[in-house]
């Protein structure tokens, strides 16, 4: 991994997201920092939403209130995530008014995100144990549409809070996939890590990616993003593979991610789960585990790190 000294040189192009289809960006910030003590938490966009929200108590106008007390006045990580997913004054009273119970109570949550303030960064310590280079953009909390997005940007990581709900614990384990995915960019360099998304995209570049993202997550907070997905994955395993084999070198991504499947009893994003368990199966094969966690960052053939896993020879088994 490289050191904080030469990274904000070397890194002047990079673009950090968890979904496709994002506007490719070429600057990101440079706050960042490789001193997880020192990581920044922005809260500014939850505590406008909750003076904006009180205005809307009183009465008036609540597209022009959204719009001049919560969007004109959003910090660089909620212009980033209106750039990136169309977020509208519209779109957020619509949420609103379907949901008024869970936005009221989002008044709240900043005593609550301090709690997990605390607890998170003790997990950005603990990452630093699994991956020494590892550095730190800020992670931004902000309230959006009710869809409960978690995403990396240019800006650093984007955390929407309006389907939250005591106790938060478990929303470390999305920070720390996020987090991931920008040690990832920085391993292997912004073109290549977009590559991906490009004229490189196949389904099994993919699920390692987000499967490696996953991976560190449990390291780190003993679970992953897709709990559901694993477990899923785990009672169907061998027939998952044998269709995922037949697919896994297309660009289609199916009904493996980011859409809801045809199958109505299989859980969302299922291939996160199953790179997981390839990455988890180079990782335990690996006699040195330091040498296994820069190539699990800085994967670019897929196809090979898939046969050093030895997971398709046990899965033959």
């Amino acid at each position: 991994m490289m050191p904080i000294s030469k990274l904000l040189a070397a890194v002047a192009a990079i673009l950090l997201f968890a979904l496709p289809g994002a506007a490719l960006c070429q600057e990101v910030t440079t706050n960042l920092t490789d001193n997880p003590e020192k990581a920044s938490f922005v809260y500014d966009d939850v505590l406008n939403f909750i003076r904006a929200q009180k205005m809307l108590s009183d009465g008036g106008d609540t597209l022009a209130i959204l719009q001049a007390e919560y969007i004109d006045k959003g910090t660089p990580g909620l212009k980033m995530f209106i750039e990136k997913y169309g977020l509208t004054p519209e779109r957020l009273a619509k949420a609103i008014r379907k949901y008024p119970d869970q936005y009221a109570s989002i008044e709240r949550l900043p005593r609550l995100l301090k709690e997990l303030e605390s607890k998170t960064r003790k997990a950005f310590v603990k990452l630093k144990e699994y991956v020494p280079g590892a550095v730190y953009p800020p992670t931004y909390f902000l309230v959006e549409a009710h869809r409960g997005i978690g995403s990396g940007s240019t800006e650093g990581q984007l955390i929407s809070v309006d389907k939250w709900k005591p106790p938060l614990d478990h929303q470390i384990t999305m920070i720390i996939h996020e987090l991931v995915h920008f040690q990832q960019v920085v391993a292997v360099g912004y073109d290549k890590y977009k590559a991906l998304f490009g004229p490189e995209k196949s389904l099994l570049g993919l699920c390692i990616r987000e499967g490696t993202a996953e991976f560190f997550a449990d390291l780190v907070t003993g679970r992953i993003t897709q709990d559901e997905g694993l477990e899923y994955t785990l009672k169907h395993e061998e027939r998952l593979w044998e269709q995922f084999e037949t697919e896994m070198n297309g660009e289609e991504t199916g009904d493996w991610m980011w859409k809801k499947p045809e199958d109505p009893e299989q859980p969302y994003h299922v291939g996160y789960a199953l790179g997981y368990r390839i990455v988890e199966a180079y990782y335990n094969n690996a006699d040195d585990k330091a040498g296994a966690v820069n190539d699990i960052l800085s994967v670019t053939d897929y196809q090979g790190f898939l046969d050093q896993s030895g997971y398709r020879d046990k899965m033959s088994r």
